[in-house]
């Protein structure tokens, strides 16, 4: 077992993020050094309640504690105001006290509705964070940062909460489509990109390769969590380093907003990655050869085939609702070099239409 142990500057808040295999089948014992009440409510999606369900309700009844389960359907329109007020009225209705745990056990659609439960209900309850996917076991499990959606636009409604636990069990993605593991492994491309240079030459050497190799990919998941953890650790509310996280996120974002969200977040923002890597060999001074050699990575992983029309007007419509708009222009995360990311506040909307453009052009080469 792997564990980071993250201290949030300015806070008084710390937690450990546990890594291994097979953990869940050890949750129980993980969970009862914190000194949480016996009661918990796992919540859970409906597909993954059939999958692992089980096996995480006996791991925690094996130490005593009395679980319920509550499922939500999967997808993104489960992020949303009323499934969290139904759930919060099961939770009334069941007489779940202040102070009793919820387990966000699933990808980041249930973390994020967890979560942001957690923070609301009876003025905050303790949250536990057992991700199933592997996009939420290196972001969206990571950092506190809870979410639901409005019809206007993705994550417009949200809190920071930590949890109290963070349990990583990569044998969850057994189960788990390639696609969606390929979702997961274009944030461990962002970690690399930003801050860890060995861990893209790891990637380019394993490429698909990883997931037959389990103690390769841990090591993979293990690198992009201890970046995460580290800036978080640094500027837990997000007001300085943490956008660094964003890096490949300002047009992923437009991207996903404009296939009506049929792009799934890992493909867009690997094609936001693409982008911005073009706009850092001209506004950043990063070497035309860094810039190839990262583009060829991403496109070894195939995230440009079969895109669904996109219109770049309607990706730049929707750019100023991921709420980085300036009136000069755009802030952008990009890369001096491989490895080294910095925050650019005004990036012209001119260029970032031309770079868009440039990337949607229907053509047999990867831009």
């Amino acid at each position: 077992m792997r564990e980071i142990f993250l201290s949030l500057a300015g806070l008084d808040e710390s937690h450990r993020l546990l890594l291994g295999d097979g953990l869940r089948y050890r949750l129980g014992h993980l969970l009862r050094p914190l000194g949480l009440p016996s009661r918990l409510v796992v919540i859970t999606d409906r597909r993954v309640g059939r999958l692992h369900g089980t096996q995480v309700v006996a791991a925690l009844a094996d130490q005593g504690f009395q679980v319920a389960v509550l499922a939500v359907p999967p997808g993104e329109r489960t992020k949303s105001w009323r499934v969290v007020l139904r759930l919060a009225r099961e939770l009334l209705a069941q007489g779940i006290p202040r102070g009793t745990p919820l387990l966000a056990l699933g990808g980041g659609v249930v973390g994020d509705v967890t979560g942001f439960l957690a923070s609301i209900y009876m003025r905050g309850l303790p949250l536990v964070q057992v991700p199933t996917t592997l996009l939420a076991m290196v972001d969206a499990a990571i950092g506190g940062k809870t979410a639901i959606n409005l019809p206007e636009g993705k994550n417009l409604l949200g809190t920071f909460h930590q949890p109290r636990l963070v349990v990583i069990d990569p044998e969850f993605l057994g189960t788990l489509p390639l696609k969606e593991r390929l979702n997961g492994l274009a944030e461990i491309l962002k970690a690399g990109f930003i801050r860890d240079r060995e861990l893209l030459t790891q990637l380019f050497r394993e490429r698909l390769g990883i997931f037959r190799h389990p103690k390769a990919l841990l090591e993979l998941i293990h690198r992009a969590v201890s970046v995460k953890a580290a800036i978080v650790a640094a500027d837990p509310r997000e007001t300085d380093q943490r956008r660094l996280l964003n890096f490949g996120h300002t047009l992923g974002h437009g991207l996903e907003a404009a296939s009506g969200y049929r792009l799934p977040h890992g493909r867009a923002v690997a094609l936001g990655m693409l982008a911005a890597m073009k706009l850092s060999e001209r506004l950043c001074g990063l070497s035309p050869e860094e810039s190839r050699w990262g583009r060829q990575l991403i496109s070894g992983f195939h995230y440009s085939r079969r895109l669904p029309p996109l219109d770049p007007e309607a990706v730049l419509a929707a750019l100023p609702r991921d709420k980085k708009r300036l009136d000069t222009g755009l802030v952008f995360v990009l890369l001096k070099r491989l490895g080294e990311a910095v925050i650019v506040p005004e990036v012209p909307l001119s260029l970032v239409q031309e770079v868009l453009e440039e990337l949607l052009a229907p053509s047999p080469k990867e831009k």
